[in-house]
């Protein structure tokens, strides 16, 4: 019985297999069709390939269409410039308008209005980052300190300035645990220097750190927690001498002096301060910790770096060194210090090293503009230290940290005004070519 039933399964199936090789025929190669179905040695049917091919170009036409206007980058897909530029254009609008109030400048709101910016430019983004919600974040750490903490002083304890600042601090620094990263070389990154990452994170840069406690004591202020107390005042550290490791900022009250080496900040000090740590991370080439500055090297590759592959600018990659950090980021560090400069009245330092980003983003024009506009301001301001009798009083860089040998300082510095004298005749030259092709 098992037997029989075996045959006649094995009957069916050889019928089923006849029935199949009568329906073969040979196509044009000498195929049969059977064969011309199975792919290689996997053995797997292709009948419906014309039909997947079909479906493959439908849907592939149909992300065609989604994406129309998509940018890209190193392949990561980007919104076109018309979704994201016009926020990074409110938030430069919103930094400038913080600044102009003086010292009622809300640190928060200006240091969000640099995250706004440089995420809508740097990620090309279609959506707005959401600064609210780090405005009511920092709302929130008020109104807890408020119900929590204050809710249990005294009425003498808060008319105390110091006692007053010891809980503001207990509770940003050892509550919340806010800090500065542990080596002084983190103090210069992106990622602790934005403020919506600081925030989150509780670990930032001490300008930033500074701007939550600026903004900690506005919101107090407003609410009327501070008027039994009076004025209080946040200072930083500028000047790291033997320990460059980052400080944390402090609070002083009215009557209390400012700690040698510090400097008491307002909320453009800090954004200004931000900015200067973006710059120097973002920096494409070596910079002088002695000198605080990378503009010597920067400024060299610019006037004699025209054969040397190394050092001069790769596309949207940045700059190519042959030694210290191998690529930086060009135009984000262009952002950063043209802000700087638009800051400082687009005179000083900032629009110095503004232009000789903007030699080598292949700006060339703009880049002469910007040089020769520092150097009359430059002459400006030497005239200003000699009819003065001190000559501090001319204009220099805010927040500089300089160190080492005076007189190496003055030798790189001879290098610099070589380097950049060499660039303006090469621009000039061009400007000449230019105006007689014309």
């Amino acid at each position: 019985m098992g037997r029989g039933r075996w045959m006649t399964s094995t009957g069916r199936t050889r019928a089923a297999r006849a029935n199949d090789e009568g329906a073969i025929s040979d196509d044009e190669d000498g195929r049969t069709s059977a064969e011309a179905e199975r792919l290689g040695r996997t053995g797997r049917r292709s009948g419906d390939a014309e039909r997947i091919a079909r479906e493959y170009e439908e849907r592939e036409r149909e992300t065609m269409r989604r994406s129309s206007g998509t940018q890209y980058a190193f392949g990561k897909p980007q919104s076109p410039r018309e979704t994201w530029e016009p926020f990074a254009r409110k938030a430069r609008v919103g930094l400038l308008e913080e600044r102009a109030r003086g010292a009622a400048c809300d640190a928060v709101r200006a240091s969000l209005h640099v995250c706004v910016e440089d995420d809508a430019f740097k990620s090309r983004t279609s959506v707005e980052l959401p600064r609210e919600a780090y405005v009511k974040r920092m709302d929130k750490l008020v109104n807890e300190f408020v119900q929590r903490d204050l809710s249990y002083m005294s009425v003498e304890d808060k008319a105390d300035a110091r006692k007053m600042v010891d809980a503001i601090e207990r509770y940003l620094f050892e509550e919340q645990q806010y800090r500065t990263p542990q080596g002084w070389r983190e103090a210069f990154s992106p990622y602790r220097t934005y403020f919506h990452n600081v925030i989150a994170q509780k670990i930032g840069i001490p300008a930033t750190l500074a701007a939550i406690y600026l903004g900690f004591l506005d919101r107090l202020k407003t609410r009327g927690e501070l008027d039994a107390c009076g004025d209080i005042r946040v200072t930083l550290r500028v000047s790291r001498g033997a320990d460059p490791t980052p400080r944390r900022p402090m609070g002083i009250t009215a009557d209390e002096s400012c700690p040698n080496g510090s400097v008491v900040v307002t909320g453009d000090d800090v954004v200004r301060m931000q900015l200067m740590a973006l710059k120097r991370a973002f920096w494409p080439w070596e910079w002088d910790d002695a000198r605080d500055s990378g503009f010597l090297l920067a400024i060299e590759a610019a006037a004699y770096g025209k054969d040397d592959r190394m050092n001069t600018a790769a596309g949207v990659v940045g700059i190519i060194q042959p030694t210290g950090r191998p690529f930086g980021d060009l135009p984000m560090a262009l952002l950063v210090t043209e802000r700087l400069a638009e800051l400082d009245g687009n005179v000083g330092y900032e629009q110095r090293d503004m232009g000789v980003l903007l030699y080598h983003s292949g700006y060339r024009r703009d880049a002469r503009d910007a040089l020769v506009a520092f150097e009359q301001w430059k002459a400006t301001a030497k005239l200003a230290a000699v009819e003065v009798d001190d000559a501090t009083d001319a204009p220099r860089p805010d927040f500089q940290w300089v160190a080492g040998d005076p007189v190496e300082a003055a030798r790189l510095s001879l290098r610099e005004d070589e380097a950049l004298n060499k660039l303006l005749l090469e621009l000039d030259r061009d400007s000449l070519e230019h105006i007689f092709d014309s």
